[in-house]
């Protein structure tokens, strides 16, 4: 078995994988496990991610600096299974319109076309490194999940035969990542805006807004209204009585007839009302039932405005 070669790959953009989350079942579902040694049969898990590197003036991945040596460590392991087009080298053609044991063509996945595509692999989570700005040196970068696909990192590993007689290849596995930038977030999975949503109509008793304690929705046209709660009539007010007023004639000669008093002051313009509420609005105010979509003729007929 010949010793693992060390490669500084290139920055190139996340495509696939999770530097964060291990994969437990292979890509036909099924559970991953040991394959050999004392603990062949146990299960297991897979860091797995793909790296997609701008293609250069080169005509194949092998001509690259970290493709030769791929290429080397390859025909190394398997002189002669390597010459093999079903030698697994791990290095995909983004342009290529072959379509894998899935049916699905490199050339139609988000991020190929343009670059060679190397898969990852490893029992371990890779460290993730960042470079802060002004700084020389990379650091720790412990935060969860903060590479993503989509972002540009660079990524130190190793390549080495895989020992496989069945299917002859090579491992590539990662030992450390550095974070070099953001880039267009890569979302797999299907899409939200092509599912269809909201071309369905409501069925009855959904509402645009919570329900119980919440605002109420305005009625439907035509719906019958709610009681109106009756209001607690005002409060009779009874004037204080005033002493009546002394005629001047039984007023002595030598007594000064008393000051005129001032007539008062006309009563300001009434301030017109605010709209008012009935019990039945609760702690919701007009203000609050006008911006959930009620008008005054609705909030009158369904009993919450007087």
């Amino acid at each position: 078995m010949s010793s693992p070669v060390q490669i500084l790959f290139p920055a190139g953009r996340l495509l696939m994988g999770s530097l964060y989350k291990p994969q437990e079942k292979d890509a036909d579902g099924n559970p991953l496990k040991i394959k050999s040694g004392p603990n062949a049969g146990q299960p297991r898990v897979d860091y797995f991610f793909a790296l997609g590197i701008r293609k250069g003036a080169e005509t194949h991945w092998g001509q690259t600096p970290w493709g030769a040596e791929i290429w080397k460590a390859g025909h190394l392991a398997f002189p002669q299974a390597a010459a093999a087009p079903s030698f697994a080298w791990k290095v995909v053609d983004g342009d290529s319109a072959t379509p894998n044991r899935k049916g699905k063509k490199p050339c139609d996945r988000e991020g190929y076309p343009g670059h060679w595509v190397v898969t990852f692999s490893g029992g371990f989570a890779p460290k993730v490194y960042q470079i802060p700005p002004g700084a020389k040196e990379p650091v720790i970068w412990p935060q969860p999940d903060a590479v993503n696909l989509g972002d540009f990192v660079e990524v130190y590993g190793n390549c080495s035969g895989n020992n496989s007689v069945q299917q002859p290849g090579v491992f590539i596995n990662h030992s450390m990542v550095c974070f070099r930038g953001y880039g267009d977030r890569i979302v797999l999975g299907p899409d939200a805006a092509a599912v269809g949503f909201g071309a369905t109509a409501l069925p009855a008793g959904a509402s645009a807004v919570p329900t119980g304690a919440a605002l109420p929705a305005p009625g439907a046209p035509g719906a019958p209204a709610a009681p109106a709660v009756a209001m607690p009539p005002p409060p009779v007010i009874t004037p204080a009585p005033t002493a009546p007023p002394i005629p001047a004639a039984s007023i002595p000669s030598h007594m000064p007839l008393p000051a005129t008093a001032t007539p008062p002051a006309p009563p300001a313009p009434p301030v017109p009302a605010g709209p008012s509420m009935t019990p039945k609005a609760g702690a919701f105010t007009y203000e609050q039932f006008i911006a959930g979509g009620w008008t005054d003729d609705k909030l009158r007929e369904s009993g919450y405005m007087v």
